[in-house]
């Protein structure tokens, strides 16, 4: 964890996805989101990166590790497991493969047995699926958010997450990443509008 002390030198990435509309229950090829990350560094964003994902696939973790080894940064910021409704992130594979830690942040306690009840019921691949989000460690509250650190220390984790958050509860990088995603998702709307 050598570097990771001095948070204001310190390369981050931020991740998020773009929104979409679930009007497609009938469509047997689902289309794909943005994945977006946000690379931040003293106090502003430095570089962001972009990959098409699959609304409920599974490819978001092959596309997150293709974007981390053009630029690693030292630790991510990820606002839950899951992008593209039920696309799962394997951090934890994410760490074996480029050494890279993980805070996950969330403002709720996230219901697992819900979770899994869903995937099960409505997504092929759910052995798989639930399989990843079983190897995660479970959720601790810090003040008025929930987190679980991958790689990386607790006290270490809880460190970061508080020298990052500036303008909201959420660490920036993360912040501006939702940010980010969410006007990609009101101009694809706006665009679609105009079609």
């Amino acid at each position: 964890m050598k570097g990771l002390n001095s948070s204001y030198n310190l390369l981050v990435a931020g991740i998020d996805d773009g929104g979409f509309k679930p009007d497609f229950k009938y469509i047997k090829e689902k289309p794909s989101v943005p994945l977006i990350v946000v690379y931040y560094r003293n106090h502003r964003i430095i570089d962001l990166k972009f990959s098409a994902i699959k609304i409920d696939g599974l490819d978001a973790t092959e596309k997150l590790i293709e974007i981390l080894k053009l630029k690693k940064p030292s630790v991510i910021f990820s606002a839950g497991i899951t992008v593209a409704g039920f696309n799962i992130i394997d951090f934890i594979k994410i760490y074996d493969t480029l050494k890279i830690p993980t805070i996950v942040v969330l403002d709720h306690k996230p219901n697992l047995k819900r979770i899994k009840d869903a995937i099960a019921k409505h997504l092929d691949n759910a052995e798989k699926r639930i399989s990843i989000i079983m190897k995660y460690p479970k959720f601790k509250k810090f003040k008025n958010l929930y987190y679980e650190s991958i790689g990386i220390d607790e006290k270490l984790a809880l460190e970061l997450i508080n020298s990052f958050r500036i303008f909201s509860k959420y660490p920036e990088p993360l912040r501006l990443a939702h940010m980010i995603a969410k006007s990609l998702y009101k101009y694809s709307l706006e665009k679609e509008s105009h079609n």
